[in-house]
């Protein structure tokens, strides 16, 4: 262990790894790289982004048999939201990064310079690239700045500090390529990982939480809009992107309060089956609507309402409201492995159903990333089993930064509302569109007049022989099926 006293402060400065060569100092945050048997001061750090996280320096655990404690953090911030690097030191010497994003962790181990894997620029979410012989998916591709750090750390960092990076996977295991340092990249390796499974000890207790973040952990806190007064409801601190209900401006939660990103007052107020602050009792977990979209497939005017819900225990989940059925929806740590026309997860496979275009189209409550009207993502979706209460949908949504994987389990609607203390839920019109892949709608309706001008069609083809008659029903048959083939793409 090296220690020297702070050159700004006087203050005692320790770094345990041989592999770090900066330090933060945590009594007056100069930024300090040894120099042989000295520090030297380089910068002053930001004040640190309290975001609910129970990690903390000094917190300990186990990956894959060895132990490990937490010796530092890099806060990295970007249009989307913030997360957390987290600075590891193992029992034998070795360091490694504990990664940290909304409720997800990843632990990833320096291998030095990637081979050849192509330019930050050219990656692109959901494509494969291969890296040493082996296929991984993009997941994310994005450029970020340091807003705080502190502990020790292998190189230094500042708010000048731009990390571009890109995260590829392949099941559980992860690639994360770095470009902060220039070409080529920096290629770090490992997996994904529950916080649980780290055994983790000496976690940030409740208290701790309650004095820096100003709220009990996960507790919803109640502001007034600084554009129009309306009351909003958010997460402080871990899902503080917040749309207004009631004129729709972004607003972001500081430690000042609410401040206005974007301001607006363009969009009415719509009903919702669930409002912001329902919650309901799930897996032994309560669960709080924080967040509220609306969407619909770019060829077809009707949407379909998801609802976000937070619970301190178990993070993010979502509900999907569509076509009169609900889903429970989890987002995925890990990629699926896709070939063709299926999918595989966990041993089990899904078949190819649909794909389409998503637009969101109103926006209200809080969020851990950022969400816009008119935002669009390209869906894919795979399903496994019958219609039905068993029946399983696997999503892969892809944006210009990130393609990310959801699980959606079907959910009994009657159940559903008994939990949120609601009537029974409302049935929205016919729609076109049904966004797990259910192929009915228009082809149902395609469908059922075909064989209703089959029937009428009957005594004709039996006793007849008007040619004008035949020519019409084909005429109408092509005005029926055609469609589907044109906006659907259906091989019909």
């Amino acid at each position: 262990m090296f220690t020297a006293e702070c050159p700004s402060c006087g203050a005692k400065v320790s770094l345990r790894a041989s592999a770090s060569t900066t330090a933060v100092c945590a009594f007056c945050k100069s930024t300090l790289v040894r120099r042989a048997e000295a520090l030297e001061r380089i910068g002053v750090q930001g004040e640190l982004l309290e975001d609910y996280s129970r990690v903390q320096i000094g917190t300990g655990g186990r990956f894959e048999g060895r132990g490990f404690s937490v010796v530092g953090r890099i806060q990295l911030r970007d249009d989307a939201g913030a997360w957390n690097e987290w600075h590891v030191l193992f029992d034998d010497g070795a360091t490694g990064w504990l990664s940290e994003a909304s409720g997800q962790y990843a632990v990833t181990f320096d291998r030095g310079k990637a081979p050849a894997a192509g330019t930050f620029e050219a990656l692109v979410p959901g494509s494969p690239v291969m890296i040493k012989g082996e296929r991984w998916s993009v997941s994310d591709r994005r450029s970020a700045r340091c807003t705080a750090a502190e502990g020790e750390l292998p190189f230094p960092v500042d708010s000048r500090w731009e990390a571009r990076v890109a995260d590829l996977r392949a099941g559980e295991r992860l690639v994360t390529l770095d470009w902060s340092d220039g070409d080529p990249p920096t290629l770090y390796v490992g997996q994904a990982v529950t916080l649980d499974a780290l055994k983790p000890t000496l976690l940030r207790p409740v208290a701790a939480v309650e004095e820096t973040a100003g709220a009990l952990e996960g507790g919803l806190q109640n502001l007034a809009c600084p554009s129009c007064g309306a009351a909003v409801r958010f997460v402080p601190k871990l899902a503080a992107n917040v749309t207004c209900r009631q004129c729709k401006s972004e607003l972001s939660g500081r430690a000042e309060g609410l401040v206005v990103e974007v301001e607006r007052a363009d969009r009415a107020e719509r009903p919702t089956w669930l409002a912001l602050g329902d919650a309901c009792e799930r897996d032994g977990d309560r669960w709080t609507v924080i967040g509220i979209l609306a969407r619909r497939a770019a060829e077809d005017p009707q949407e379909w309402t998801e609802y976000l819900l937070y619970s301190p225990k178990g993070g993010f989940r979502w509900i999907v409201h569509a076509s009169g059925r609900f889903q429970w929806v989890e987002v995925l740590n890990e990629a699926p492995t896709v070939v063709g026309e299926r999918a595989t997860l966990r041993g089990e496979a899904y078949a190819r159903s649909d794909a389409y275009d998503s637009i969101t189209t109103w926006v209200a409550g809080s969020f851990n990333w950022r969400p816009k009207v008119d935002d669009r993502a390209h869906v894919v979706e795979f399903v496994r089993g019958a219609a039905g209460a068993g029946r399983r949908t696997l999503t892969e949504e892809r944006t210009d930064t990130e393609a990310s994987w959801s699980l959606a389990t079907e959910a009994d609607a009657g159940a559903l509302s008994k939990a949120f203390g609601k009537a029974d839920a409302p049935k929205p019109p016919l729609s076109s569109f049904v966004p797990d892949g259910g192929k009915r709608g228009v082809r149902d309706l395609a469908v059922i007049f075909s064989i209703v001008l089959a029937v009428l069609s009957l005594p004709a083809w039996l006793f007849g022989d008007d040619d004008d008659f035949f020519g019409s029903a084909i005429i109408a048959a092509i005005a029926l099926w055609a469609p589907l083939r044109v906006l659907r793409g259906e091989d019909d």
